[in-house]
């Protein structure tokens, strides 16, 4: 393809070839559920598609009722391409229930619609995520991992950065990545799995330290974050926080985002699990100077020195890290160095659908505890009696690590 075509050319190119298989189905390019808030009682639905003039309604109910509500959804174009993109967040409704939807009409049988559950606003039953980054080097690779996520039936996917590898410019690859969750992020009886967002640094123009909106047009126009920037926590109940960061892309790691997260974690000090996540690694697994260990990288250590110590005082689960393409898990960590009474795991790093590098020795990075290059994502499930399990798994469904938490969260300290 002509590299010197703009992103609205590239797109209509892929329309034409796709045209077909896109007005079969509603003229969708993309479909996906968010939150910006209450996980139990709020879901926001989002569509994608490439005519302005096309519907904004959205019929739902809950399943098994005989009256349907509907609401008009808000719309806006997803510069710099003409990706037009409607999302409406349905409210008031009740937790831990299965809701029916269609776009622009109302159901006259299931399999004209979709499905969404809302969450428990209790871990009054297991819940069940996935979560991983870097997902998208080919469509071929992204579909291959992004397949096994149906037949888990999660509750939701927490995805690290990195998601289509667009640079804040390229429309084709936001179509690709769109397309591939819209066939596959959904469980056989048409239930579509929410998502929450990490920026990473091929959301934005440039990699890092890019502005908000301009330099990662694409991520700040196609979902609605909570406080409208990068780094934000999300509460289920009382019993799961997700602290997403944005570990240098488009705020500082230092500074309010650094004062945020401390603010944030006292805050939340009495939930049961509480899971941080973000792009670049503080533990990482390549990407080092000629002659050092991964992990002296100066974005690393910024985030040592500014994130990893509030994890310590206040405790946290487990740690999800991505961008270096690679599977690991570390040993438990507390203070920077190794503490298996009480330390953090860190689990990463980003190889969803991606290419994967090469390793370091073992026995020279002293904080991994099991490394090496293979496409995953890791599965977390959460129960009632406050124990969680975590789990790695390839592209062919192979679960290939398994972790036990020893508690829901490691002690504070002061």
């Amino acid at each position: 393809m002509n590299s010197y075509l703009t992103p609205r050319a590239r797109l209509l190119i892929v329309f034409v070839c796709c045209q077909c298989s896109v007005s079969a189905a509603q003229d969708l390019v993309g479909l996906y559920l968010t939150w910006t808030r209450d996980p139990s009682t709020t879901m926001t639905v989002n569509w994608v598609d490439l005519y302005p003039k096309n519907t904004n309604t959205v019929f739902y109910r809950q399943q098994g009722a005989t009256e349907w509500k509907s609401g008009e959804a808000k719309q806006l174009v997803v510069e710099p391409s003409s990706l037009q993109r409607r999302y409406l967040e349905l409210t008031d409704l009740k937790p831990d229930t299965l809701y029916e939807f269609g776009i622009g009409k109302r159901l006259e049988k299931p399999l004209d619609g979709w499905t969404f559950r809302t969450m428990p606003a209790e871990l009054t039953r297991p819940i069940r995520f996935v979560t991983g980054g870097d997902m998208m080097h080919s469509r071929a690779m992204l579909d291959a991992m992004s397949g096994q996520v149906g037949p888990l039936e999660p509750d939701f996917a927490l995805f690290g950065g990195d998601l289509a590898y667009e640079n804040g410019v390229l429309a084709t690859r936001i179509v690709d990545w769109l397309g591939s969750w819209k066939q596959l992020g959904m469980t056989k009886d048409r239930r579509l799995i929410p998502i929450v967002l990490t920026i990473g640094n091929h959301e934005v123009r440039g990699g890092y330290n890019g502005k908000i909106p301009q330099d990662a047009a694409y991520f700040y126009g196609l979902f609605t974050l909570p406080d409208d920037r990068a780094y934000y926590a999300l509460d289920f109940g009382k019993y799961l926080s997700l602290i997403v960061l944005d570990s240098g892309h488009t705020n500082p790691i230092e500074g309010e985002q650094a004062s945020w997260l401390a603010n944030a974690l006292e805050k939340r000090a009495e939930q049961t699990f509480l899971f941080p996540i973000y792009h670049f690694p503080a533990y990482g697994t390549t990407k080092a100077p000629q002659g050092k260990l991964p992990i002296e990288i100066p974005r690393a250590t910024t985030i040592r020195e500014h994130w990893t110590r509030h994890f310590d005082r206040f405790g946290v689960s487990a740690v999800f890290e991505n961008d270096h393409h690679n599977f690991k898990r570390t040993f438990p960590l507390r203070n920077h160095q190794r503490d298996d009474a009480n330390g953090i795991r860190y689990l990463g790093d980003g190889a969803w659908g991606v290419r994967t590098r090469s390793v370091p020795d073992l026995s020279v990075a002293w904080y991994l505890e099991k490394a090496e290059p293979r496409n995953h994502m890791w599965i977390v499930d959460l129960n009632p009696d406050k124990t969680a399990k975590v789990r790695a798994m390839d592209p062919k469904g192979e679960v290939f690590d398994e972790l036990q938490l020893p508690a829901a969260r490691t002690r504070p300290v002061p």
